[in-house]
């Protein structure tokens, strides 16, 4: 028998001794089979006839805790609860685009378009080209000054780990990619401005009226490229006064949004901010589906961090802790960079030694206007209602709320036997989510 399936054996054999398989069992299911539960002791009480009394007490539990979900947004910090936080997203995109969720299924008919935007070139890097070369050269013999090609003959896969990576590492503008990335939140925010204005200049009117005619709700989410690079995908909505239909179509709005990224610009201490020149820009209908894929899409990066890589899953303390951390060259240079430009005064507004290990990126993967969907906390308390009335079998409330005293005593698994049960566990729940997902496709084959 195998070392790790011995340990599972163990830990569920000294459950079984105590009686208590079943308590921690359902514990687990409980906190979604989370990779760092928070255990949590202590007792609920509540009041009746006059009396208060303990209901509930973490003491007749195993271990004599309770196990609460760490809740955890980021996929690679725990997968289990970073899946729920996807969910929501998905219902959070989906519920602005066809309704429910608390939504008027009447936004199912507003114009809406899908938006995505890059962040502009600051030096050749690997990239894949469809078959063809990465980097045709001027020259066979051509060099930068640093004595580095100009070119490279490769044609790379996407597994290649050279990809993102610069052609010359000292030609590159590091510093000018970590503030693009700095910027790119307050650069948003100034073109959804800048759409609104544009509105005014498709219905050919003043500003003031195209804002009381068109009010814009939105819905982004940022993604990391193999560069280091941050860009939006984002959803943008068009709803009228009193969230009546609005006087234009998703084709006018289309044309206003993508005119307003081309024209956005904002200046820092070290030059211009602005986005690429590739920019999508998709008119969304629900008569061919593609409004649900496209949440699932947007929900796909709202878990994710600036990289896989295990180095940059927690914050930089000194230089000292960034080279201690074994990064790839070129990400080491992102963070480090961040790190340096963070001590400069006229740049201290932008927390960049706070958020080096997001190579300078300071926003929130996914964020929404008030005015486009329903909000996390909505979704909690459903999923909340939604588990009590399934643990009571859809029994009434007694109407008595319970008062409970809990302290934290700790985090994790209470063995190691335990954790990699959490974690096969959580393989399997994801297993059963791709086949309730995608099941349907390859049965029907």
């Amino acid at each position: 028998m195998e070392t790790e399936d011995r340990a599972m054996l163990e830990a569920l054999w000294r459950h079984s001794r105590r009686r208590q398989l079943h308590d921690f069992l359902e514990q687990g299911v409980g906190c979604g089979w989370c990779r760092h539960p928070i255990r949590l002791r202590g007792y609920a009480s509540a009041e009746t006839d006059g009396e208060r009394r303990v209901v509930f007490s973490s003491a007749s539990l195993p271990d004599g805790v309770v196990l609460k979900a760490c809740g955890s947004h980021n996929e690679f910090q725990c997968p289990a609860c970073a899946a729920v936080y996807r969910g929501d997203s998905r219902h959070l995109v989906r519920a602005g685009l066809e309704g429910g969720k608390g939504v008027d299924e009447a936004v199912a008919t507003h114009p809406a378009i899908f938006v995505t935007l890059t962040a502009p070139g600051f030096g050749a890097v690997h990239a894949v080209r469809g078959g063809s070369p990465c980097h045709q050269s001027p020259r066979p013999s051509a060099r930068c000054p640093h004595d580095r090609p100009l070119g490279c003959d490769a044609r790379h896969r996407v597994a290649d780990q050279v990809l993102g990576t610069p052609l010359c590492a000292q030609c590159y503008d590091y510093v000018g990619a970590v503030l693009q990335n700095a910027t790119s939140p307050e650069l948003w925010r100034r073109t959804t401005i800048y759409v609104q204005r544009r509105l005014a200049a498709v219905l050919g009117c003043t500003q003031a009226d195209a804002a009381r005619a068109v009010r814009l709700a939105s819905c982004r989410v940022a993604e990391f490229q193999r560069r280091g690079l941050v860009h939006f995908h984002a959803v943008v909505r068009a709803d009228g006064p009193d969230g009546t239909a609005p006087p234009i179509d998703g084709w006018q709005l289309a044309r206003a949004c993508e005119e307003a990224a081309r024209a956005v610009r904002m200046s820092h201490p070290r030059g211009l901010a602005r986005w690429g020149d590739e920019i999508d820009v998709q008119v969304l209908s629900n008569d061919d589906g593609r409004a649900r894929r496209v949440a699932t899409y947007v929900a796909k990066y709202s878990t994710k961090s600036s990289s896989e890589h295990p180095g940059l899953r927690r914050r930089i303390l000194s230089l000292t802790d960034l080279d201690q951390r074994a990064l790839p060259p070129h990400l080491h240079r992102m963070v480090r960079t961040a790190w340096v430009l963070g001590e400069e005064p006229e740049l201290e507004h932008l927390g960049l030694r706070r958020h080096a290990q997001r190579l300078g990126y300071g926003g929130h993967f996914l964020s929404k206007s008030r005015t486009y969907s329903t909000t996390f906390g909505a979704l909690r308390e459903a999923r909340a209602l939604w588990r009590e009335n399934h643990r009571t079998n859809g029994a009434p409330s007694s109407g008595v709320v319970p008062e409970g005293r809990w302290r934290a005593v700790g985090s994790g698994w209470a063995n190691e036997g335990e954790e990699l049960f959490a974690g096969h566990q959580q393989r399997q729940r994801a297993d059963d989510r791709r086949e309730a997902e995608f099941g349907w496709y390859t049965r029907s084959e």
